[in-house]
């Protein structure tokens, strides 16, 4: 093998090395938790003054995540109960909040997704996510809840999750 072969060959090897790396980088940070996930996908609030909400999809093993970030000025966490909107008319109910964290303004909380929810995300883009932060004392008493919704502005999420989860 000549000394322009290997040098191919060695730039190939590198290039593919780095492609693998950089795809195995995208995690979310929960609590003591970590996730391989997705980029994010910013949906735009529908309220002129608050944040926009950040949403990506994780894994735990062979179990489908829904994350979301936002900040929250006031301290509140995410409530239990997500709302996910399909552009396809179709409403997801996500109850299962495996993990909720309030970190230097950023309320973070991670869903369990169904098999059967995330073949509905494979098959219709998010329209928009309906959410409640709950404000709650430093004993756990909850004294308050603020309602948002944040659409999608064209994002093709169901080209993502189809992506992700069948690799």
């Amino acid at each position: 093998m000549n000394a322009n072969m290997k040098e191919k060959l060695t730039i190939l090897i590198a290039a593919l090395f780095i492609t693998l790396t950089a795809k195995g980088q995208n995690l979310f940070f929960i609590g003591e938790n970590s996730f391989s996930c997705t980029k994010t996908i910013t949906l735009q609030s529908n309220t002129n003054d608050v944040s926009d909400l950040n949403v990506l999809f994780a894994k735990d093993g062979k179990i489908g995540l829904f994350a979301i970030i936002a900040e929250s000025s006031i301290g509140s966490k995410f409530s239990e109960k997500l709302i996910i909107y399909l552009e396809n008319g179709t409403v997801i109910s996500c109850t299962q909040r495996r993990s909720s964290d309030l970190v230097e303004n950023m309320a973070k909380a991670v869903y369990s997704l169904t098999s059967d929810q995330l073949n509905k995300m494979k098959n219709s883009n998010i329209h928009s996510v309906r959410y409640t932060l709950e404000l709650r004392t430093a004993e756990g008493h909850l004294v308050g809840e603020i309602s948002r919704t944040a659409s999608n502005k064209g994002a093709p999420t169901k080209t993502l999750v189809t992506d992700f989860f069948n690799e």
